[in-house]
């Protein structure tokens, strides 16, 4: 049973918006910081409505507002927190001054000794606002969209967090150009309590049974899905694979429509959206996952996707692509990498797979659950994180 260690610090996690299906990796690293011993909290934006039970609070910002504890605060924070805002260039001053003390009454209330926010846009800024005026300790993680994509003030946020956590060795090196001191490398975690293996093998090879592929994400642009579908109808041996299809997004019935065109739809099947939950239940029935990740035409890119962690703790072998974080997750004999965007190369990788026996799959699914038991376990990953956290002078 998890129990709160006093002695430790009461850590906030700041988020746009939670819980969010795409976002699973948040609410992992949530609960497995508590499991390691701290008491935690999560202060969003907007709070749907229908998230379910935690076993921790979730404050909306700006919800509640404790004026009488202003005077908490710091004025040689306040004065730090006004210099901070004064340099910004790419947020509303007034609404940052004002939702910032808003939610550092809040986290003052909650007993916040930290604030650990996720995105290095406008929940960092707040999350690092807010610290300065508590006179406490602020980090943040970033991830591909805010760095790669819509970066905004980035060195000066790195420069006044006492830490900054990357996902991927690639966007550990571009951030230490700013400041090589303050980041740290952390990958994403998985569950490994939650995502396992099956007690028996439901994979059986069969002779004639086609491949099980499995794609897993949203439906959009930087998930490469068309060069996907694009290699299943280079291969000369379709007849031996099927394609499940999960998740929903804007490029649906575009991709739909592709599948139809190439004549795809009799073993191509879209499923929509599914919970982590059903995931964590269904992954292990497929034989491979395929993650075919590129860099979008705005220069998103997934940086550490959890999927391909997600699926190797199942014992999933994975084909992906050569794209930063991709290429630290697959470890020799879990899956194929190939170049992004590259659907010949994808098309070649799939029929290696295919034509593996089924005693070299078996093994690839054995050293797959290794390599993220060994890796990539949340527990593990928290507790580094726990111990920044807890080293951080405020």
């Amino acid at each position: 049973m998890h129990k709160v260690d006093v002695r430790m610090k009461k850590v906030a996690f700041l988020a746009p918006s939670y819980p969010v299906l795409s976002e699973t990796f948040i609410r992992t690293e949530v609960e497995s910081v508590r499991a390691n011993g701290h008491d935690v909290c999560v202060m969003t934006f907007i709070k749907y409505p229908d998230c379910g039970t935690f076993n921790y609070d979730i404050h909306v910002i700006g919800e509640k507002i404790y004026f009488s504890l202003l005077y908490t605060l710091s004025p040689i924070g306040i004065f730090k927190a006004l210099h901070f805002i004064a340099k910004q260039r790419s947020m509303p001053k007034l609404s940052l001054f004002q939702y910032s003390l808003k939610l550092a009454l809040q986290m003052r209330k909650a007993g916040v000794n930290h604030v650990h926010a996720h995105f290095a846009q406008h929940t960092c800024t707040h999350a690092i606002t807010a610290a300065k005026m508590m006179g406490i300790s602020s980090s943040f993680v970033a991830h591909g969209h805010d760095l790669y994509e819509a970066p905004f003030d980035v060195d000066l946020k790195v420069n006044n967090s006492n830490f900054v956590v990357a996902v991927c060795k690639d966007m550990e090196n571009d951030l230490r150009k700013i400041n090589n001191d303050k980041i740290k490398l952390l990958h994403c975690g998985v569950k490994t309590n939650e995502f396992k293996p099956p007690t028996l093998s439901l994979n059986k090879p069969q002779d004639g049974t086609p491949i099980k592929l499995v794609f897993l994400g949203r439906l959009v642009e930087q998930k490469g899905l068309h060069y996907l579908l694009q290699s299943l109808a280079e291969l000369n041996t379709s007849q031996l694979i099927t394609l499940d299809i999960i998740g929903d997004g804007e490029l649906r019935t575009n991709l739909q429509q592709q599948a139809y065109q190439l004549g795809l739809s009799k073993f191509v099947h879209f499923h929509g959206a599914k919970s982590s939950h059903w995931v964590s239940q269904n992954l292990a029935r497929f034989d491979c996952l395929v993650a075919p990740f590129c860099v979008s035409h705005s220069g998103c890119v997934d940086t550490g996707p959890l999927v391909l962690k997600e699926a190797m703790a199942v014992g999933v072998p994975v084909i992906t692509t050569d794209l930063m974080g991709c290429k630290e997750i697959v470890a020799p004999g879990t899956g194929l990498i190939v170049k992004q965007k590259n659907s010949p190369s994808l098309s070649l990788a799939i029929t290696k797979f295919i034509n593996y026996s089924p005693e070299k799959r078996e093994d690839m699914r054995r050293l797959a659950r290794l390599n993220i038991e060994d890796n990539f376990d949340a527990l593990n990953q928290a507790k580094s994180l726990s111990n920044w956290i807890e080293a951080c002078a405020s």
